[in-house]
């Protein structure tokens, strides 16, 4: 008997791990002129173990970084991450005024109906690729 608890808890915990899952990923439409842009989403770990985005690459900007946006001295700030941590059962909102994904030294301008690749790296479950669309300056950015 103790012998198959035993290996029951083993094998539940041995296939622990992160699930992530990616919903409503977009990235800011900006003028001709601009030469960044920002990325939304939600990140959200359906799995049991909780994991970490660690960074982020995208082939339409030459850097790509995890920034947030804070208040500071009565004014609004971006400052950039390390990383960010996904709980186990958890979700992460990436949202204009919060936590997004910058998109640094355009390599073309992005114009609404464009998509952008974005790979999504994590600590544990390794690279995640999505597609964001391209979203109008002129649509609600939410």
């Amino acid at each position: 008997m103790f012998y198959a608890v035993a290996v029951l808890f083993l094998s539940v915990f041995a296939f622990a791990k992160p699930h992530i899952v990616v919903e409503n990923p977009w990235v800011r439409e900006v003028p001709p002129v601009s030469t960044m842009s920002a990325a939304f989403m939600n990140i959200i770990n359906t799995g049991d173990e909780g994991d970490v985005l660690v960074g982020v690459e995208s082939p339409a900007s030459r850097v790509a970084e995890i920034h947030t946006t804070i208040m500071e001295d009565g004014m609004m700030k971006m400052r950039p991450l390390k990383e960010v941590k996904v709980p186990a059962g958890g979700r992460v909102e990436f949202r204009p005024m919060g936590k997004h994904i910058m998109l640094i030294d355009l390599k073309k301008p992005l114009k609404a109906g464009d998509r952008v690749r974005l790979i999504l790296i994590f600590k544990k479950s390794g690279r995640v690729v999505v597609e964001a669309p391209v979203k109008s300056m002129k649509m609600p950015m939410h």
